[in-house]
């Protein structure tokens, strides 16, 4: 693992890779309860600490002064950097001597997959009256 990346410990490396994926959205606290399931105290424990180790800016919004956006840092950034470069050596391993095809069906079988446990998801939070954004802000554009 690159060297920055070890700075991303645990649910922060999560937390950086889902705001690098969504930097055309507004996140903030809240986002990041509902996405990662975790109490408030605890988001905010963790983001204060993201924020002491230069990996996050909370910047106010214009119409609410109320909310804080969570920014990626430089900081931050080479580290998804670092990160994705990781997995791109990772999959070249991994695909080692699979055709086009090969890769392309396990694409598709992992697609379909990812969608059926989507679906359940949406179905549980339903069925329990639980907040669903219809918008899966976990998937990079083009996914």
């Amino acid at each position: 693992m690159p060297e920055s990346a070890k700075e991303a410990t645990g649910g922060n490396a999560n937390i950086i890779i889902f705001l690098a994926r969504n930097r055309d959205r507004e996140i903030y606290q809240h986002t990041i309860e509902e996405k990662f399931c975790v109490t408030r105290s605890t988001a905010s424990r963790v983001l204060a600490l993201m924020e002491k180790k230069g990996l996050i800016v909370r910047e106010p919004v214009a119409h609410d002064a109320r909310l804080k956006r969570i920014v990626l840092t430089g900081k931050a950034d080479a580290i998804v950097n670092d990160l994705k470069a990781n997995g791109d050596r990772t999959e070249a391993l991994l695909f080692g001597g699979f055709t086009e095809e090969e890769k392309g069906m396990l694409h598709d079988c992992l697609h379909r997959m990812r969608a059926n446990i989507d679906a359940a998801q949406c179905d549980y939070e339903a069925r329990h009256g639980m907040r669903h954004d219809t918008k899966d802000i976990t998937k990079e554009e083009g996914e």
